[in-house]
């Protein structure tokens, strides 16, 4: 059991708390009072995510930085963290562990959300949040038409990419060897550098990438 606090309320419950029945404008309320909580919003149910684990953290503080500063390097658009808004629809908002959109799709960036479909997502999955991770925040992604999704998998050692082509989406699963982005030209990780105690030095690896860029 975890505890969460929504403005003045406070939850002891798992860690992820669904709560049905909540309307845009009060998701946006309450978001407004606690704005270091994780809380999602699809189709009128409010997901509420406990603090996240410092694997999970520190798998996020590898990938996030690498992929940000390679875009801005290559000047190939914007990539935001964990707590930026992703506005996808009425009643679809959610916060992916990382969000990466191209340059010329820049105007969807406002100062409160990303109106719109971003076009890469990351998800840093972990056993808590598996079943959500892999299928209805997978569904509400591929249903805005997000050209790629990564669904980081530590716990079982894999990354899944799933890539739109045409109007259907096709997944590719690795557990080792490199996989590249097809959004951010150039950007790629070495699966293996994901499940080691000691994460790489991003610097060294963001020069690697560089050089082959």
């Amino acid at each position: 059991m975890v505890t969460v606090r929504i403005g003045q309320k406070v939850l002891d419950a798992p860690e992820l708390v669904f709560i049905e029945g909540v309307s845009e404008a009060v998701y946006d309320a309450l978001t407004e009072l606690e704005e270091d909580v994780k809380v999602e919003l699809i189709d009128g149910v409010m997901v509420v995510h406990s603090p996240e684990k410092t694997r999970h953290e520190d798998v996020f503080g590898f990938v996030f930085p690498l992929m940000r500063i390679f875009a801005i390097r290559t000047r190939q658009g914007k990539v935001l963290g964990s707590m930026a808004t992703v506005h996808l629809g009425e009643c679809r908002k959610v916060k992916p562990d990382i969000a990466a959109v191209q340059a010329e799709r820049a105007p969807i960036i406002t100062k409160d959300a990303i109106e719109g479909a971003p076009d890469l997502v990351v998800e840093i999955v972990s056993e808590s949040t598996r079943r959500y991770d892999f299928g209805k925040k997978r569904q509400v992604y591929e249903e805005a038409g997000v050209p790629e999704i990564w669904l980081v998998d530590f716990e079982r050692q894999q990354v899944m990419v799933v890539r739109k082509v045409g109007q259907r989406y096709r997944s590719e699963t690795k557990s080792e060897g490199i996989f590249r982005s097809q959004v951010l030209k150039g950007f790629w990780l070495q699966v293996e550098w994901l499940w080691q105690t000691e994460l790489p030095d991003p610097i060294e690896c963001l020069q690697s990438m560089m050089r082959k860029a």
